[in-house]
């Protein structure tokens, strides 16, 4: 079985290394704005300009004018391979994460732009190796898990989904708004993995980048039957991306494994369906209640990594508006990744693992033109264990803020 798990494991190792942070879907992330760390669950928000990339129907709602918004996420993750034989390998670099929303709205029609972080979105850095380098050279040098832990080695990885959104809005009535938008996707995804002195092969040093872009579809509808509810709907299309490595070091020891410098492998950003509905119970407080869907079995990823069916999110948030100048809200969401437990060892860098997480925000207007946003969120993960006796777990917490400014 351990030979059978780790042929899978070298099988993989260029093909999805993937960092991403938070919740989400195995690739898709939603943590695209300070709004969403303070409530996790803006599918029907229709208030600031981040709803450009979360219910882009929805900006028919807001006043006539333009928007700008301006957000930052520090996001401090914990990761850990716990390993027979081994030990405790883990990481704890942190990441910050930019976010960009621009809106112009009149009585009829809305455009909006966005730049965010749909995918990926971090680096880490696990200084002793972790299970994807153990079990490399458990493999390559035909040795057990207690002896390949004693070879110096460390693992660099990162990835990132850029997504640059732009569209437009229109409203049908007073009740029924429809939208529409173009996403360019650049990705990237980087991996060094540094092993001192390995017999046979000698100090050994692996790097590469591996790169892809594409296109996808934005559709929304937002249904507002009254001031006091409202439904909003998001479609996005899967993104085709056609990734080609770049060998910068270890060129023939990445042929040997069928890796070859100018490979092109296709791993798609899934398409997903994001709904909400949020009731406004008083003029001070609202509830909303979320889901997010994320069909990645019907996405193409010829990585030979497969999933065991489709990921998706649950949650609700509720906000109190005390008057004009302050609001404060929190957010609980429920993530379940398809995974199963044979294909951890295909993402031990950041293991996808089902979570809770919590949120907690406010929001300060000052003046009607100007609002800041600060949102903490906390993610507590079910830690999992697989066919190897591998124990994956994570510790993630994260600070957001976020700045907007409205004019006429």
């Amino acid at each position: 079985m351990r030979r059978i798990v780790t042929t899978v494991q070298l099988a993989a190792l260029f093909s999805c290394i993937a960092t991403p942070l938070f919740a989400g879907g195995i690739i898709n992330k939603q943590n695209m704005s300070a709004d969403y760390f303070r409530t996790l669950n803006r599918q029907a928000a229709t208030d600031y300009a981040d709803i450009a990339v979360y219910n882009p129907a929805g900006v028919m709602q807001m006043a006539t004018g333009k928007y700008v918004k301006l957000d930052v996420q520090y996001i401090a993750k914990n990761y850990k391979n716990s390993i027979p034989s081994v030990g405790q390998l883990e990481q704890d670099k942190s990441s910050f994460l930019p976010g960009f929303f621009a809106i112009h709205k009149e009585e009829k029609w809305a455009g909006y732009i966005a730049a965010s972080v749909v995918g990926g979105g971090g680096k880490v850095d696990y200084e002793q190796g972790n299970a994807r380098s153990v079990t490399i050279l458990n493999s390559l040098l035909g040795v057990p898990f207690s002896v390949a832990g004693l070879f110096p080695q460390r693992v660099q990885a990162e990835s990132l989904y850029a997504g640059y959104t732009v569209g437009g809005a229109y409203s049908v009535n007073p009740v029924l708004s429809l939208s529409a938008g173009v996403r360019y996707v650049t990705a990237f995804k980087e991996y060094t993995l540094t092993a001192a002195e390995l017999p046979i092969f000698g100090d050994t040093v692996t790097e590469f980048r591996d790169e892809a872009e594409g296109l996808g579809g934005v559709f929304g509808v937002n249904i507002s039957p009254n001031d006091r509810f409202n439904i909003g709907l998001r479609f996005e299309t899967a993104v085709k991306l056609n990734f080609e490595l770049e060998a910068r070091q270890g060129a023939p020891l990445l042929a040997r494994m069928g890796y070859a410098d100018g490979r092109k492998q296709r791993e798609d950003l899934p398409a997903l369906l994001g709904t909400g509905i949020a009731y406004k119970i008083s003029d001070k407080l609202k509830l909303d209640v979320n889901l997010i869907y994320y069909f990645e079995k019907s996405a193409t990823w010829e990585t030979g990594f497969d999933g065991a069916g489709n990921s998706y999110e649950l949650g609700f948030a509720n906000e109190y508006r005390f008057n004009k100048e302050w609001l404060i809200s929190m957010g609980y969401l429920y993530t379940y990744s398809a995974i199963d437990t044979d294909q951890l060892l295909v993402l031990p860098e950041e293991p996808k693992l089902d979570a809770h997480t919590m949120a907690l925000g406010g929001v300060w207007s000052p003046t009607e033109d100007f609002t800041f946003t600060l949102g903490i969120a906390k993610v507590f993960y079910e830690d999992t264990t697989d066919l190897l006796g591998i124990t994956y777990d994570k510790d993630v917490w994260s600070l957001s803020c976020g700045l907007q400014w409205k004019f006429q």
